[in-house]
């Protein structure tokens, strides 16, 4: 039942990883916010010619800065992220290499979202989130409406890097209060939850 809500709530979120990411980050605005200032090219990569003195690089296409992101992180890049998220020292990540497919050593390989590695995130943070809420007192409270959000807000803020929006806090309360089971122990329902939130693209992707 969880892992279904939570192909409703967050899944999702990696198949509309494409579209506008905010323009051009870093840039000011100076002329009273006119929208005709040129728009950030990515800088040009160095050419290379290939046979008959074509570049190699014609037909690639030149699109606007910043706007190849939310890119899957690779496993390599995951199994410390886990960790650092979770405030964990010692979770163990490589039972799921293979499932994710990370590639061997010194080779690198573009990941990509499949209904494998989603259902596997979800297991592998969910894993650790029985870690970590294996003690304190927050986690043997039954989710409510004022503590699952403090706690939302503090699972996004430390696996995200950035405080969550009001759409994502109330995606992540409704996740606790309301889709998960009330026959499960406090721990496992907030394990659960931070799963969630470690399954979303803020976390998955760069």
């Amino acid at each position: 039942m969880q892992t279904r809500s939570l192909a409703i709530l967050f899944a999702g979120s990696l198949a509309a990883c494409v579209g506008d990411i905010g323009g051009s980050a870093g840039s000011s605005d100076n002329d009273a916010g006119a929208d005709d200032d040129p728009v950030a090219m990515c800088e040009p990569a160095r050419p290379y010619m290939g046979f008959g003195g074509t570049s190699l690089t014609a037909d690639r296409p030149t699109i606007a800065a910043y706007s190849d992101r939310v890119r899957l992180k690779p496993f390599g890049v995951l199994a410390s992220e886990y960790n650092r998220a979770l405030g964990l020292t010692n979770f163990d990540t490589s039972a799921y290499a293979a499932t994710f497919g990370n590639p061997p050593a010194r080779w690198y390989q573009e990941p990509q979202a499949t209904a494998n590695t989603i259902y596997a995130a979800f297991a592998l943070a969910y894993d650790g989130c029985l870690q970590k809420t294996a003690s304190g007192t927050d986690f043997a409270t039954a989710p409510s409406a004022a503590l699952a959000d403090r706690l939302c807000r503090d699972f996004a803020l430390a696996a995200w890097r950035r405080e969550p929006s009001a759409e994502e806090v109330t995606a992540c309360t409704t996740f606790a209060i309301n889709k998960t089971n009330p026959a499960d122990t406090t721990r496992r329902r907030w394990a659960y939850t931070c799963a969630a939130v470690l399954t979303a693209s803020s976390f998955l992707a760069y």
